[in-house]
């Protein structure tokens, strides 16, 4: 297998260069869990050294804290073929298994919940990766505070990847109202599945306002060009 890279910031504030809109939309939904799971690894880094203090077993806290370390690192390593990236995310979810189900009253194991969800997501596994968000959406903490608009958004993906758009529609509303707006390109994707031309228009307007400098302006002008008339 593959070396395991860093993580660094760059590796996920930037997108790729513009090659196409069909190229580009794919490789957004693509890229979509990568980047959340490093913004979240930063996340458990950061908050890891205060969750020890707030928990009655330290030893727990930085055991459960070391397995969803390891098993992010394993999920974003690059892996240069698919029989690699198929042993990498067994690999990750052997280790969110453990911090989930051994340690589940810390909150990194709570936040493994959310993890294992984006693992099955990846894996096709779409009805375990819902049930896995919606047992993560009852835990409470810094962890899961900071995770949760990422988790109503990831449960719009799964419910589309499962064809329930008018589902998904009202998860990625949920994701926007908690402050997660890329969330509002897949409203606005929902909208024009569904026929609703004003609210796809107006919402792809909304997505370029609050994110002038995305990657993915182009998609959403042309979205725009066609819809808004």
């Amino acid at each position: 297998m593959a070396a395991k890279k860093t993580i660094k910031t760059s590796d996920f504030m930037e997108f790729d260069t513009i090659v196409g809109a069909g190229e580009k939309l794919k490789a957004y939904w693509d890229e979509n869990s990568r980047q959340i799971i490093a913004v979240g690894l930063i996340i458990c880094l950061a908050a890891g050294a205060g969750v020890y203090w707030r928990i009655s077993s330290r030893a727990s806290a930085q055991a459960a804290q070391g397995l969803l370390n390891e098993a992010l690192t394993t999920m974003t390593a690059s892996q240069p073929t698919e029989a690699e990236q198929t042993a990498s995310l067994t690999a990750a979810l052997t280790e969110l298994n453990r911090a989930s189900e051994v340690y589940a009253r810390t909150e990194a194991g709570q936040a493994a919940l959310f993890y294992r969800g984006q693992c099955k997501y990846r894996q096709h596994d779409y009805s375990g990766a819902l049930a896995d968000y919606t047992a993560f959406l009852d835990q409470n903490g810094l962890m899961a505070d900071r995770l949760r608009p990422f988790a109503f958004e990831n449960m719009g993906y799964a419910h589309e990847a499962l064809g329930e758009n008018a589902e998904a529609l009202t998860w990625f509303e949920k994701a926007v109202q908690a402050g997660r707006s890329a969330a509002l390109i897949g409203m606005a994707r929902m909208h024009e599945a569904a026929g609703e031309t004003e609210p796809a228009c107006d919402t792809y307007k909304q997505f370029l306002a609050e994110l002038p400098d995305t990657g993915y302006r182009e998609f959403a002008e042309m979205k725009i060009a066609t819809l808004c008339r």
